[in-house]
């Protein structure tokens, strides 16, 4: 007579769907990280992050409708909301660009490789302007990041400067002056801006964190 008494012993196991999706998740977003750290491509990181929610809603909803546990689901989702909403407001409110990456990034460009825009997401920026032969005429340059430190300096006393700062939380000195606190929104122009030969003006934005302008 066959036995057909079913133990506990001849279930197949049931894959965790909530842990390989936790683990992939954390692995696009590594990937993402180094790719964007080595200069290699630029992230969309707030498009990213989106994607990577729906991705872990979808996982979510299917575990439950098999009655398996969420594996870690939960609390990725949350933290993940959580960072959107963090980057979507200090980006809106500041009009930081969620862009450039994280790490540490050194720039020395000269007048030719000299780029209207330069942007971090976290970390500490620096642009030398010492090697730049600026042109007679306003030269305009862009620069922000969301967290950290944003430096500006070398800049040759032939120019002339003026500078508009802003940041959410943190300190600003740029030449002479320094602000600290929160809601930080200033302008300074040091004399003659106008008439100048050579002039350049910067906005300067970070969410939180610190700016420096000097020469």
């Amino acid at each position: 007579m066959t036995n057909d008494i079913f133990t506990p012993g001849d279930q197949k196991p049931t894959l965790p769907v909530g842990q390989i999706v936790t683990g992939a998740v954390l692995v696009a977003v590594g990937v993402g990280w180094l790719l964007s750290a080595l200069d290699v491509v630029t992230i969309p990181w707030r498009a990213l992050l989106a994607a990577v929610l729906v991705v872990v809603g979808i996982a979510l909803a299917a575990t439950a409708s098999r009655g398996a546990a969420p594996g870690g689901l939960i609390g990725t989702g949350i933290a993940l909301t959580v960072i959107l909403a963090v980057l979507s407001t200090v980006s809106t409110a500041f009009s930081v660009p969620l862009q450039g990456g994280f790490g540490d990034r050194s720039y020395t460009p000269s007048a030719a490789s000299l780029e209207a825009e330069y942007h971090l997401i976290a970390g500490q920026l620096e642009l030398s302007l010492a090697d730049v032969d600026f042109p007679v005429g306003e030269t305009r340059i862009e620069a922000g990041l969301t967290f950290g430190k944003l430096v500006i300096d070398d800049i040759p006393d032939d120019v002339v400067v003026a500078v508009e700062v802003s940041a959410a939380a943190g300190q600003v000195r740029v030449l002479d002056s320094l602000w600290e606190g929160v809601g930080i929104d200033e302008s300074k122009a040091e004399p003659g801006f106008a008439d100048a030969a050579r002039r350049l003006f910067l906005d300067a934005r970070v969410g939180f964190g610190q700016i420096e302008v000097r020469r």
